[in-house]
């Protein structure tokens, strides 16, 4: 089967919606197990992993994460590839910015590296059509038979694009290495009817009043943060709709109410809980639709917070209220009368910067210290600021009183994800 007609045929048995729960586990469970099955059967690293468990009990199988998975790699793979060779295709790619090249029918790629290590990710031809398909279902927000024009904003060029255009999709690849001037105004040229880029970016465009008016926009590759959904929903007048992916995997994508709903057809996603009872958690991975490089019980180190009700769009996909970043952004302050820390998750930092004053139209958040936090605010001669959301978050969470230092605010869209809140001191060595 070509990869266009592969595509079309995921794209078409991609489900919709699901009626409820029972029917998400019915569809995951005969799909895990025959995926456990066959990734036991041509991965050294899995098979030894999984030693005396049962295929049938796989969410007993012990959890995997990055430094693992990098560790092994070699071994965890089901494709014999020369790594050296892989990573080489892969550097080459980035210095030279054609993303060509590849191994036979794999395409190398690396991760961004913002949670402080960079991953690889390996597909082949096959998942590569699997995946479009399933994003075109999940994103365009309309028929499949239309013209479509995407435009994509990313830190590094894919082949999977490529090789699904055709005369009624067209893919453009507008590469983060570029000034954010020059990309305006070619953007503005091709004239979109889908724009799919970082929310970073899109704030961009809103702030500088770009002339282009696509039928539906997609945050992707970043965190949206709540003050600049608000800010590019209101210059293009529309819902702006959320890719949730990482290097492990297509994690998430929005309803059309705008809602994030977990990719349950294509991936378990269990819970380890950061604060249950108020439903926050990291995702345990099981994605039963990758093969070469299988993502089977991989703990990923980003926080999601429950939706506490289910969505209107009556869709039976777990929602998402919110992706608060990276658990290693979790800010650590000391305790009063303790030498021992307590972690503030990144919503709580948000909520105390935004009541600094009601004017601040973009921040960042940096924990450099044990007892000292970096606050970046745009524009920055804001007066007066209203401390009072720190003073009370360091008294509800009884931590000691961390010296703010106030600064001025400024990022422009790069290769380099844009992070409002995160930590870069280790508070396991201090």
């Amino acid at each position: 089967m070509s990869q266009k007609l592969l595509t079309l045929w995921r794209y078409l048995r991609t489900p919709k919606k699901f009626k409820s729960r029972s029917q998400i586990e019915r569809w995951q469970k005969k799909r895990i197990v025959k995926h456990v099955k066959h990734i036991r059967n041509n991965s050294k690293f899995y098979a030894e992993h999984w030693r005396g468990i049962k295929d049938e009990d796989w969410q007993q199988f012990p959890l995997l994460d990055k430094a693992i998975m990098m560790e092994n790699l070699a071994d965890l793979l089901t494709r014999d590839i020369d790594l050296s060779e892989a990573f080489d295709v892969a550097k080459n790619a980035e210095v030279t910015r054609d993303f060509s090249p590849r191994i036979g029918d794999l395409s190398i790629g690396f991760s961004s590296g913002t949670s402080g290590s960079r991953g690889v990710h390996i597909v082949s031809d096959k998942e590569a059509g699997n995946w479009a398909g399933f994003m075109l279902a999940r994103g365009l927000g309309g028929n499949i038979i239309g013209k479509h024009h995407v435009a994509l904003f990313l830190r590094a060029n894919s082949n999977n694009y490529g090789t699904i255009g055709s005369k009624r999709i067209k893919f453009s690849f507008f590469d983060l290495l570029k000034p954010m001037e020059q990309l305006q105004k070619e953007v503005e040229m091709a004239n979109p009817t889908e724009l799919i880029a970082p929310p970073s970016v899109l704030r961009y465009l809103a702030d500088n009043n770009c002339k282009i008016n696509p039928k539906r926009i997609i945050s992707a590759a970043e965190v949206l943060y709540p003050i600049d959904e608000k800010i590019i929903s209101e210059y293009f007048s529309q819902i702006v709709h959320q890719f949730y992916t990482s290097t492990e995997g297509e994690m998430a994508a929005t309803c059309e109410l705008g809602t994030l709903h977990l990719n349950e057809s294509i991936m378990h996603i269990g819970k380890q809980w950061v604060d249950e009872e108020n439903g926050l958690f990291q995702p345990i991975l099981t994605d039963f639709m990758r093969t070469t490089q299988p993502i089977i019980r991989y703990l990923q180190n980003d926080i999601l917070v429950l939706q506490k009700e289910g969505c209107k769009c009556g869709d039976a996909r777990t929602a998402i209220s919110q992706v608060m970043g990276r658990s290693d952004d979790v800010f650590y302050l000391q305790k009063n009368n303790s030498d021992e820390f307590e972690p503030i998750v990144p919503d709580f930092i948000r909520r105390a910067v935004m009541r600094l004053n009601p004017e601040i139209e973009a921040y960042h958040a940096i924990q450099k210290s044990r007892n000292k936090i970096e606050i970046g605010i745009q524009p920055s001669n804001l007066s007066p600021l209203d401390y009072s959301g720190f003073e009370e978050l360091f008294k509800e969470k009884n931590v000691r009183k961390a010296e703010l230092i106030i600064t001025e605010h400024s990022h422009v869209p790069s290769t380099n994800k844009l992070r409002r809140i995160y930590r870069e001191w280790d508070h396991r060595n201090n």
